[in-house]
């Protein structure tokens, strides 16, 4: 997850993918033109070009996390959209050539592949590259670097102009988590209880008798923002104490960084989560059942 400090405001997330820490906390599920004809034996899918070692570490540098970004006009558009053609040409099994969005805009069959693809192109095109699946980081020096949203939202193509998002000042890429994570919330970001309960607000950790919280840990940058989730991976260490049995703590399904907690009796709770070596807690209090 790379950190833009824009004034005309950044990329949306994810994730949600339900994620746990970056773009957003709540789990949720993803919501959830002429056809090339042809003349003889397609040839069988070739693999673009692995990821050359250098270009991984980028031969031009980290980038800033104070970058500034903004819309301007795109330099790299041009090699973005080759990238793409490449792609198709090499895998044309990650895409529906019969299903087009516009020209060259075919349907996407394998999106994690496909982000991937492209990004290891540009690299062996010699330029700095990396993706969180939402969209494409693209650099060739020291002075700026591009972000491009490379796919719509019915799963087609995404081509041209409408790709460009913004160039950061100086380059937004490559960072460390460490670079961004300022300390690591951890808190409610929903609550619900049994009728006649009245709802506390989810910054006050408390949980009366008959309610359910919903926790996240979210890595933060110093200015309060979320560290995208490909700068983080999924590993994360949870840590719960409590004298008694005030809550029940429940894992949330394919959502590493997230937890239920279903309030049992009054008394208090502590629940830490550690990520990329910086810990936060929560400190809560179930508090007894209304009368």
């Amino acid at each position: 997850m790379k950190l833009r400090k824009a004034r005309t405001g950044l990329l949306a997330a994810l994730v949600a993918t339900a994620l746990s820490c970056s773009g957003g906390s709540t789990p949720s599920a993803p919501a959830p033109a002429t056809s090339p004809t042809a003349t003889a034996p397609s040839p069988p899918p070739t693999a673009p070009p692995s990821t050359p070692p250098a270009a991984a570490a980028c031969k031009y540098g980290k980038g800033d996390p104070d970058t500034f970004c903004a819309r301007r006009n795109p330099a790299l558009l041009g090699d973005v959209d080759a990238a793409i053609d490449r792609l198709v040409q090499q895998r044309p099994d990650y895409f529906i050539l019969t299903d087009q969005n516009g020209p060259g805009g075919f349907k996407v069959l394998k999106p994690a592949e496909y982000y991937q693809g492209v990004v290891s192109n540009l690299q062996s095109a010699g330029f700095c590259a990396e993706t969180d699946t939402v969209s494409v980081s693209v650099r060739n020096g020291i002075d700026f670097s591009e972000d491009y949203d490379i796919l719509l939202g019915t799963g087609h193509i995404r081509r041209g102009s409408g790709s460009y998002r913004q160039t950061c000042t100086p380059p937004s890429f490559p960072l460390e988590a460490a670079d961004l994570i300022s300390y690591i919330r951890v808190a409610f970001y929903s609550i619900r209880c049994d009728a006649g309960i009245e709802v506390p607000r989810n910054a006050e950790d408390k949980l009366p008798v008959g309610c359910t919280g919903f926790v996240t840990a979210t890595p933060k940058t110093k200015d309060n923002l979320d560290v995208k989730q490909g700068l983080i991976g999924t590993q994360i260490d949870w840590t719960f104490e409590q004298e008694g049995e005030h809550v029940r703590v429940n894992d949330f399904a394919d959502v590493p960084f997230n937890k239920i907690l279903f309030a049992a009796n009054p008394g208090h709770w502590t629940l830490c989560a550690t990520v990329k070596a910086f810990k936060g807690c929560q400190f809560g209090e179930v508090e007894p059942e209304p009368r």
